[in-house]
C-alpha cells in the first residue's frame, strides 16, 4: 500500500559520523572527538537519511536506512 510522498519536503544525503578505529561513534553535528583523543577518528557513511529543503535540518529522528532504495522507498512514498 503507498504512503505519503515526501519529496516536496526532503532530499536524500548520505548519513556519515565520526568513527575511531577502536569502535566508538560521534555525531558530525557539534561533535568534535578529535580534540581530546587526535588520532584515530574518520567520517564514515553509515546509510542513508534526508535533509529538509526549507531548513537544512537532517534527518527526522530515526536511524539512517541501509541502502539508498529503502530511503527512496520512504521519500517516494513506495
Amino acid at each position: 500500500m503507498p504512503t505519503l510522498n515526501h519529496s516536496h519536503m526532503f532530499d536524500l544525503v548520505e548519513s556519515k559520523q565520526w568513527q575511531h578505529d577502536d569502535g566508538r561513534t560521534a555525531s558530525l553535528y557539534g561533535a568534535v572527538p578529535y580534540h581530546s583523543d587526535p588520532t584515530g577518528w574518520r567520517v564514515v557513511t553509515v546509510g542513508w537519511t534526508v535533509i529538509h529543503k526549507k531548513t537544512g535540518t537532517v534527518g527526522i529522528g530515526r536511524k539512517p536506512w541501509k541502502t539508498k532504495q529503502e530511503a527512496e522507498d520512504w521519500l517516494y512514498g513506495r
